[in-house]
């Protein structure tokens, strides 16, 4: 039996994550930011493209032998604002793959990227909420119901990084909030 390996996926996985996705659009729809006919419409090229590894952004898969089984993609925030945050997204693990461990498994190999960037201090992902499977493997990983209110049956979820980020510059506008005062009425 071939081991499980997980690893980030490059340009050369464009065809296997070119399948495995629109697998996953076929099988769940409501899951995907997209349609079969649009993604199934992209040049394998740009395909190739997104899965190029960015300060950004990252796409694991985990691989049963040479067969792309499962995929989890990790999205950070450009934005200086909302630098903290990033989204996964895409997560899927295919039909003869599950209740084997391989999503707890993905999902751990992402949140220990997302750990190691220092800035970031929380994830977040949308899913729907009758998707049962996923919702155990989620609260399962440590994410909780975010206080955003469920929007078109999907919940969003959050994950606070297990450490807390460390800032790479300092910021005196936090200190000045920090000191302010305010009169009681």
């Amino acid at each position: 039996m071939p081991a499980h390996t997980v690893r980030p996926l490059a340009p050369d996985d464009a065809a296997a994550y070119r399948a495995l996705r629109l697998a996953g659009i076929a099988e769940l729809p409501a899951a995907f930011c997209t349609t079969h006919a649009a993604e199934s419409g992209l040049p394998l090229a740009q395909i190739a493209q997104r899965l190029q590894t960015t300060p950004y952004q990252i796409i694991f898969g985990t691989f049963k032998g040479e067969q792309l089984i499962a995929m989890a993609g990790l999205r950070r925030e450009p934005i200086a604002v909302v630098h903290d945050k990033a989204s996964l997204w895409g997560v899927y693990v295919a039909p003869q793959a599950r209740g084997q461990g391989i999503g707890r498994q993905l999902l751990r190999a992402a949140i220990a990227h997302a750990s190691s960037i220092p800035d970031l201090a929380r994830l977040r992902l949308a899913v729907a909420q009758d998707n049962h499977a996923a919702l155990t493997l989620y609260l399962a990983c440590g994410f909780v119901l975010a206080d955003e209110a469920a929007s078109h049956g999907m919940l969003q979820m959050q994950l606070v990084l297990p450490r807390p980020a460390i800032a790479t510059t300092q910021s005196n506008v936090f200190m000045k909030i920090n000191t302010l005062q305010f009169l009681a009425k």
